[in-house]
Protein backbone atom coordinates (compact mmCIF):
# COMPACT_ATOMS: atom_id res chain seq x y z
CA UNK A 1 0.00 0.00 0.00
CA UNK A 2 1.16 3.62 -1.34
CA UNK A 3 1.32 6.18 1.93
CA UNK A 4 1.61 9.56 2.09
CA UNK A 5 2.11 12.31 5.03
CA UNK A 6 -0.91 14.15 4.59
CA UNK A 7 -1.71 18.10 5.06
CA UNK A 8 -5.61 18.65 5.57
CA UNK A 9 -5.04 22.68 6.17
CA UNK A 10 -7.17 24.99 8.03
CA UNK A 11 -10.32 24.68 5.02
CA UNK A 12 -10.44 20.69 5.17
CA UNK A 13 -10.78 20.97 9.18
CA UNK A 14 -13.67 23.45 8.90
CA UNK A 15 -15.63 24.65 6.00
CA UNK A 16 -14.52 21.99 3.74
CA UNK A 17 -14.83 19.32 5.68
CA UNK A 18 -16.70 17.00 3.26
CA UNK A 19 -13.66 17.36 1.00
CA UNK A 20 -11.43 15.68 3.66
CA UNK A 21 -13.82 13.54 4.18
CA UNK A 22 -14.11 12.39 0.41
CA UNK A 23 -10.77 12.07 -0.01
CA UNK A 24 -10.09 9.86 3.10
CA UNK A 25 -13.15 7.84 1.91
CA UNK A 26 -11.41 7.83 -1.74
CA UNK A 27 -8.08 6.56 -0.42
CA UNK A 28 -8.90 4.36 1.54
CA UNK A 29 -11.47 2.89 -1.02
CA UNK A 30 -7.93 2.71 -3.59
CA UNK A 31 -5.58 1.07 -0.86
CA UNK A 32 -3.78 4.68 -0.33
CA UNK A 33 -2.34 5.32 3.53
CA UNK A 34 -2.79 8.34 4.78
CA UNK A 35 -0.61 9.88 8.15
CA UNK A 36 -2.03 13.77 8.89
CA UNK A 37 0.62 15.32 9.56
CA UNK A 38 1.47 15.93 13.60
CA UNK A 39 1.02 19.21 14.73
CA UNK A 40 0.69 21.06 11.89
CA UNK A 41 0.38 24.35 11.10
CA UNK A 42 -1.67 26.71 9.03
CA UNK A 43 0.51 27.45 5.85
CA UNK A 44 0.14 30.74 5.63
CA UNK A 45 -2.29 30.90 3.19
CA UNK A 46 -3.08 34.54 1.57
CA UNK A 47 -2.11 37.02 4.45
CA UNK A 48 1.34 35.70 5.17
CA UNK A 49 3.48 36.16 2.32
CA UNK A 50 3.02 39.87 3.00
CA UNK A 51 4.32 40.38 6.39
CA UNK A 52 7.70 39.94 7.73
CA UNK A 53 9.58 40.65 4.59
CA UNK A 54 7.27 38.06 2.95
CA UNK A 55 9.45 35.35 5.08
CA UNK A 56 6.41 34.21 7.25
CA UNK A 57 5.00 33.06 4.09
CA UNK A 58 8.08 30.46 3.67
CA UNK A 59 8.63 29.70 7.36
CA UNK A 60 5.17 28.51 8.05
CA UNK A 61 4.84 25.83 5.17
CA UNK A 62 8.87 25.01 5.94
CA UNK A 63 8.09 23.94 9.37
CA UNK A 64 4.95 21.33 7.66
CA UNK A 65 7.46 20.59 5.32
CA UNK A 66 10.18 19.53 7.98
CA UNK A 67 8.02 17.30 10.05
CA UNK A 68 6.18 15.62 7.08
CA UNK A 69 9.75 14.71 5.85
CA UNK A 70 10.34 12.26 9.07
CA UNK A 71 7.27 10.30 7.98
CA UNK A 72 6.96 9.60 3.66
CA UNK A 73 9.00 11.04 0.93
CA UNK A 74 5.86 12.98 -0.38
CA UNK A 75 3.09 14.59 0.76
CA UNK A 76 -0.14 15.59 -0.22
CA UNK A 77 -2.20 18.91 0.23
CA UNK A 78 -5.72 18.43 -1.25
CA UNK A 79 -6.41 22.44 -0.29
CA UNK A 80 -4.96 24.47 -3.81
CA UNK A 81 -3.87 27.03 -1.70
CA UNK A 82 -2.38 25.03 0.66
CA UNK A 83 -0.85 22.97 -2.61
CA UNK A 84 0.28 26.77 -3.74
CA UNK A 85 1.89 27.91 -0.64
CA UNK A 86 4.04 24.92 0.00
CA UNK A 87 5.66 24.55 -3.29
CA UNK A 88 6.28 28.12 -3.59
CA UNK A 89 7.96 27.98 0.09
CA UNK A 90 9.99 25.08 -1.04
CA UNK A 91 10.95 26.67 -4.38
CA UNK A 92 12.56 30.04 -2.06
CA UNK A 93 14.26 27.55 0.05
CA UNK A 94 16.14 26.41 -2.26
CA UNK A 95 17.00 29.25 -3.65
CA UNK A 96 18.46 31.15 -0.67
CA UNK A 97 20.92 29.54 2.06
CA UNK A 98 20.33 32.19 4.35
CA UNK A 99 16.56 31.43 4.07
CA UNK A 100 17.17 27.72 5.07
CA UNK A 101 19.50 28.71 7.67
CA UNK A 102 17.38 31.21 9.42
CA UNK A 103 14.29 28.26 9.06
CA UNK A 104 16.76 26.20 11.10
CA UNK A 105 17.68 28.10 14.17
CA UNK A 106 13.81 28.83 14.41
CA UNK A 107 13.37 24.93 14.04
CA UNK A 108 16.53 24.56 16.25
CA UNK A 109 17.70 22.05 14.01
CA UNK A 110 18.28 20.96 10.43
CA UNK A 111 15.91 21.70 7.97
CA UNK A 112 14.02 18.49 5.81
CA UNK A 113 12.38 20.71 3.16
CA UNK A 114 12.74 18.73 0.00
CA UNK A 115 9.89 15.91 0.38
CA UNK A 116 7.98 15.86 -2.61
CA UNK A 117 4.81 17.82 -2.89
CA UNK A 118 1.62 16.25 -4.54
CA UNK A 119 -2.29 18.02 -4.94
CA UNK A 120 -4.77 15.56 -5.08
CA UNK A 121 -5.20 15.37 -9.10
CA UNK A 122 -1.61 14.37 -8.96
CA UNK A 123 -2.26 11.67 -6.54
CA UNK A 124 -4.99 9.85 -7.63
CA UNK A 125 -3.53 9.97 -11.60
CA UNK A 126 -0.58 8.55 -9.69
CA UNK A 127 -2.11 5.74 -7.95
CA UNK A 128 -5.10 4.77 -10.14
CA UNK A 129 -5.23 4.28 -13.69
CA UNK A 130 -8.20 5.16 -15.80
CA UNK A 131 -8.48 1.46 -17.24
CA UNK A 132 -8.12 0.37 -13.81
CA UNK A 133 -10.93 3.14 -12.35
CA UNK A 134 -13.29 2.33 -15.24
CA UNK A 135 -12.98 -1.21 -14.48
CA UNK A 136 -14.00 -0.20 -11.02
CA UNK A 137 -16.91 2.13 -11.91
CA UNK A 138 -18.48 -0.16 -14.73
CA UNK A 139 -19.53 2.98 -16.19
CA UNK A 140 -21.58 4.40 -13.00
CA UNK A 141 -21.71 8.08 -14.35
CA UNK A 142 -22.38 7.44 -17.46
CA UNK A 143 -25.03 10.17 -18.68
CA UNK A 144 -23.08 12.78 -16.52
CA UNK A 145 -21.06 15.92 -18.75
CA UNK A 146 -18.63 17.45 -16.60
CA UNK A 147 -16.78 20.42 -16.44
CA UNK A 148 -13.42 20.35 -14.95
CA UNK A 149 -12.18 23.45 -12.81
CA UNK A 150 -9.37 24.12 -12.08
CA UNK A 151 -8.62 27.94 -10.93
CA UNK A 152 -5.77 29.95 -10.67
CA UNK A 153 -3.68 27.86 -7.99
CA UNK A 154 -3.48 24.43 -8.59
CA UNK A 155 -1.17 25.08 -11.92
CA UNK A 156 -0.03 28.81 -11.78
CA UNK A 157 2.97 30.34 -11.55
CA UNK A 158 4.17 27.53 -13.92
CA UNK A 159 7.53 27.47 -13.49
CA UNK A 160 6.72 26.64 -9.89
CA UNK A 161 3.95 24.49 -9.71
CA UNK A 162 5.14 22.18 -12.65
CA UNK A 163 2.09 20.43 -12.76
CA UNK A 164 -0.08 20.39 -16.01
CA UNK A 165 -0.03 23.42 -18.87
CA UNK A 166 -1.01 26.89 -16.82
CA UNK A 167 -3.34 27.80 -19.42
CA UNK A 168 -4.90 24.29 -21.07
CA UNK A 169 -5.11 22.07 -17.84
CA UNK A 170 -6.17 18.54 -19.05
CA UNK A 171 -5.18 16.31 -15.61
CA UNK A 172 -9.00 15.40 -14.04
CA UNK A 173 -10.16 14.72 -17.51
CA UNK A 174 -8.29 10.98 -18.14
CA UNK A 175 -9.80 9.51 -14.47
CA UNK A 176 -13.14 11.70 -14.91
CA UNK A 177 -14.04 9.92 -18.18
CA UNK A 178 -13.01 6.18 -16.53
CA UNK A 179 -16.14 6.79 -14.58
CA UNK A 180 -18.32 6.74 -17.60
CA UNK A 181 -18.95 10.64 -17.37
CA UNK A 182 -18.25 12.71 -20.03
CA UNK A 183 -16.03 15.59 -19.64
CA UNK A 184 -16.22 17.70 -22.90
CA UNK A 185 -14.11 20.87 -23.01
CA UNK A 186 -14.64 23.85 -20.57
CA UNK A 187 -13.09 27.45 -22.03
CA UNK A 188 -13.10 28.61 -18.40
CA UNK A 189 -11.38 26.06 -16.76
CA UNK A 190 -8.51 28.43 -15.64
CA UNK A 191 -10.04 31.68 -15.10
CA UNK A 192 -9.90 32.95 -11.66
CA UNK A 193 -12.60 33.06 -9.33
CA UNK A 194 -12.03 36.27 -7.89
CA UNK A 195 -10.37 34.54 -5.22
CA UNK A 196 -9.65 35.97 -1.47
CA UNK A 197 -11.11 39.50 -2.94
CA UNK A 198 -15.00 37.97 -1.54
CA UNK A 199 -13.65 39.74 1.91
CA UNK A 200 -12.53 42.80 0.07
CA UNK A 201 -14.54 43.38 -2.90
CA UNK A 202 -17.23 40.92 -3.45
CA UNK A 203 -18.60 42.56 -6.42
CA UNK A 204 -15.79 41.22 -7.86
CA UNK A 205 -16.05 37.71 -6.91
CA UNK A 206 -20.40 37.09 -7.60
CA UNK A 207 -18.77 38.78 -11.58
CA UNK A 208 -16.29 36.52 -12.24
CA UNK A 209 -18.47 33.02 -10.58
CA UNK A 210 -21.55 34.57 -12.83
CA UNK A 211 -19.23 34.14 -15.61
CA UNK A 212 -17.86 30.64 -14.80
CA UNK A 213 -21.27 29.10 -14.04
CA UNK A 214 -23.38 30.27 -16.87
CA UNK A 215 -20.91 29.62 -19.54
CA UNK A 216 -21.14 25.89 -17.66
CA UNK A 217 -24.88 26.00 -17.68
CA UNK A 218 -24.57 26.82 -21.64
CA UNK A 219 -22.48 24.54 -22.87
CA UNK A 220 -24.81 22.18 -20.99
CA UNK A 221 -22.74 20.53 -18.27
CA UNK A 222 -24.43 18.74 -15.14
CA UNK A 223 -21.74 20.16 -12.69
CA UNK A 224 -18.24 22.04 -11.43
CA UNK A 225 -15.60 19.74 -10.66
CA UNK A 226 -12.83 21.39 -8.67
CA UNK A 227 -10.09 20.51 -6.22
CA UNK A 228 -9.65 23.72 -4.57
CA UNK A 229 -11.73 24.85 -1.32
CA UNK A 230 -11.69 28.44 -2.16
CA UNK A 231 -13.02 28.16 -6.09
CA UNK A 232 -15.36 25.61 -4.35
CA UNK A 233 -17.01 28.41 -1.81
CA UNK A 234 -16.80 31.01 -4.20
CA UNK A 235 -19.13 29.14 -6.75
CA UNK A 236 -21.58 26.73 -4.47
CA UNK A 237 -21.66 29.14 -1.06
CA UNK A 238 -22.14 32.25 -3.44
CA UNK A 239 -24.25 31.08 -6.16
CA UNK A 240 -27.33 32.26 -4.17
CA UNK A 241 -25.84 36.00 -4.04
CA UNK A 242 -24.74 35.66 -7.57
CA UNK A 243 -28.51 34.60 -8.33
CA UNK A 244 -29.88 37.59 -6.01
CA UNK A 245 -27.38 40.11 -7.09
CA UNK A 246 -27.65 39.59 -10.62
CA UNK A 247 -32.02 38.50 -10.57
CA UNK A 248 -30.93 35.23 -12.28
CA UNK A 249 -31.48 31.73 -11.23
CA UNK A 250 -28.72 29.57 -11.99
CA UNK A 251 -28.23 25.45 -9.43
CA UNK A 252 -24.92 24.25 -11.10
CA UNK A 253 -24.03 22.00 -8.50
CA UNK A 254 -19.96 22.34 -7.46
CA UNK A 255 -18.41 18.75 -6.85
CA UNK A 256 -14.66 18.00 -5.46
CA UNK A 257 -12.94 16.04 -7.55
CA UNK A 258 -12.97 13.41 -4.72
CA UNK A 259 -16.68 13.57 -4.52
CA UNK A 260 -16.92 12.39 -8.09
CA UNK A 261 -14.44 9.79 -7.71
CA UNK A 262 -16.37 8.65 -4.98
CA UNK A 263 -19.31 8.33 -6.21
CA UNK A 264 -17.47 6.59 -9.19
CA UNK A 265 -16.26 3.58 -7.10
CA UNK A 266 -19.78 3.30 -5.36
CA UNK A 267 -19.60 5.50 -1.80
CA UNK A 268 -22.97 7.13 -0.74
CA UNK A 269 -23.45 10.47 -1.59
CA UNK A 270 -24.09 11.25 1.81
CA UNK A 271 -20.89 9.65 2.97
CA UNK A 272 -19.23 11.83 0.91
CA UNK A 273 -20.65 14.67 2.08
CA UNK A 274 -22.25 16.05 -1.00
CA UNK A 275 -25.90 16.95 0.69
CA UNK A 276 -23.09 19.60 2.95
CA UNK A 277 -23.07 21.87 -0.32
CA UNK A 278 -25.41 24.89 -1.00
CA UNK A 279 -25.94 23.54 -4.36
CA UNK A 280 -28.51 20.67 -4.71
CA UNK A 281 -26.76 17.85 -6.38
CA UNK A 282 -30.20 15.90 -6.41
CA UNK A 283 -30.77 16.38 -10.35
CA UNK A 284 -26.96 15.10 -10.79
CA UNK A 285 -27.91 12.48 -9.22
CA UNK A 286 -31.07 11.28 -10.99
CA UNK A 287 -29.36 11.32 -13.99
CA UNK A 288 -26.79 8.80 -12.91
CA UNK A 289 -27.83 5.60 -15.02
CA UNK A 290 -27.21 2.18 -12.75
CA UNK A 291 -25.91 3.87 -9.61
CA UNK A 292 -26.12 2.56 -6.40
CA UNK A 293 -26.51 6.28 -5.21
CA UNK A 294 -29.94 6.95 -3.88
CA UNK A 295 -31.24 10.73 -6.09
CA UNK A 296 -33.48 11.19 -3.13
CA UNK A 297 -30.61 11.34 -0.82
CA UNK A 298 -31.58 14.36 0.96
CA UNK A 299 -29.24 17.49 -0.14
CA UNK A 300 -29.33 21.19 0.52
CA UNK A 301 -30.53 23.99 -1.89
CA UNK A 302 -9.42 16.56 -21.87
CA UNK A 303 -6.73 16.06 -24.08
CA UNK A 304 -4.00 17.84 -24.81
CA UNK A 305 -5.38 18.97 -28.29
CA UNK A 306 -8.12 20.69 -26.85
CA UNK A 307 -8.32 24.39 -27.57
CA UNK A 308 -6.12 27.01 -25.42
CA UNK A 309 -8.43 29.58 -23.18
CA UNK A 310 -7.45 32.94 -23.75
CA UNK A 311 -7.48 35.13 -20.97
CA UNK A 312 -10.97 36.30 -22.18
CA UNK A 313 -11.89 32.72 -21.56
CA UNK A 314 -13.34 32.14 -25.34
CA UNK A 315 -11.43 29.11 -26.68
CA UNK A 316 -9.08 29.01 -30.19
CA UNK A 317 -7.32 26.36 -31.87
CA UNK A 318 -4.09 25.37 -30.13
Amino acid sequence: MSAYSYFPGCSLTSSAGEYDTSFRLVAGTLGIGLDEINDWNCCGASPAPHHWGGNLGVMLPARNLHIAGYGHEAMVAPCAGCYNRHKNAQHELAASAELREQTSRILREPLRYQIEILNLVELFDREISPEALAERAQGRLEGLNLATYYGCLLTRPAKIMNFDNARNPVSMKPLLRATGAQSDHFPFKSECCGSYMGLAKKEIVLRAGRRIIEVAKDLGFDAIITACPLCHQNLDLRQSQINKTYGISLEMPILYFSQVLGLALGLSADDLGIDAHMVSARKLLAKISGSAVDPASPAKSGDATEPTATLSGIGEAS
